[in-house]
């Protein structure tokens, strides 16, 4: 019975601690994505700072570090140092599907996002 008793308590405190890093992988992924959709040549202010919690957090994946850091130094396009990083993240087994389509938007925007880069956006923070 005690043994019981024991799991019962056990499986809520698991999920207390690992939903909250599911959801905020998620976030991650649709707040950068936000930001892709109404970036104008690069990010501004308060979007850096939200990328530079987000490239901080003990919960963020490595992708989306990655992300994250591409984003910060983008100025009109991703830059030549984030840009082989990202091709490797498209192709890593690891990385999660909306990473992999992130990076895939990130490096074919000149500027701002297209048309077709929006409704990719959207999906990614749809989800």
């Amino acid at each position: 019975m005690k043994k019981i008793l024991s799991y019962l308590l056990l499986v809520p405190a698991m999920l207390l601690i690992a939903i909250p890093a599911v959801q905020a992988a998620d976030s991650a992924i649709s707040t950068m994505a936000g930001i892709v959709m109404h970036l104008n040549h690069y990010p501004d202010s308060s979007e850096m700072k939200t990328l530079a919690d987000i490239s901080h957090n003990q919960h963020a994946t490595s992708g989306e570090k990655q992300l994250a850091n591409a984003l910060m130094h983008f100025h009109h396009r991703v830059t030549e140092g984030d840009a082989p990083l990202l091709r490797q993240l498209q192709g890593d087994a690891a990385a999660s599907a909306q990473e992999k389509e992130l990076a895939a938007i990130l490096l074919g925007i000149a500027h701002h996002p297209s048309a077709s880069d929006k409704q990719r956006l959207r999906a990614l923070t749809d989800d």
